[in-house]
């Protein structure tokens, strides 16, 4: 019965390190997560509300649904229209370059020639949340990994 006891406490003790272990491997640095998308979709955009102090959502127009922006580990980065091109004189894609912020909170990316940083409010392996102002007025965009 000793033995028994014994040998039950010490496989709980070896489980609880190996759960431990597992924890370690599995956490991911924001560029990981950022660079192991093949594709990030939008799939929500809201417009932050100072009068009523909530975040509204603005929807996603259809032609930009299919839109694909990808992020690469040597810190390159391309945005393509996907099928449907919500104005057809745009170039279907788009080359540039990105960049975190020393916390990782700070995503920075230059694409066709234009530069802007967001918050990263969430990042997980198949979801992303930015929050950034334009001209004074606050957006919050979600994408998904695709």
């Amino acid at each position: 019965m000793k033995f028994s006891i014994k040998f039950s406490l010490l496989l709980l003790v070896v489980a609880a390190f190996s759960f431990t272990a597992c924890k370690d491997d599995d956490e991911k640095s924001a560029e990981e997560l950022l660079t192991a998308a093949s594709c990030w979709s939008p799939t929500k955009d809201e417009l932050f509300n100072s009068t009523t102090n909530k975040w509204e959502d603005q929807g996603v127009d259809d032609c930009t649904k299919d839109d694909c922006t990808k992020f690469n580990s040597d810190k390159t980065a391309s945005f393509d229209e996907g099928a449907t091109k919500c104005d057809p004189s745009d170039p279907q894609t788009n080359t540039g370059t990105w960049s975190l912020s020393a916390d990782g909170k700070t995503l920075t990316a230059t694409i066709g020639g234009d530069t802007s940083s967001a918050t990263i409010v969430e990042l997980t392996s198949s979801k992303l949340v930015l929050e950034y102002e334009f001209f004074g007025i606050k957006f919050r965009s979600t994408m998904e990994a695709n």
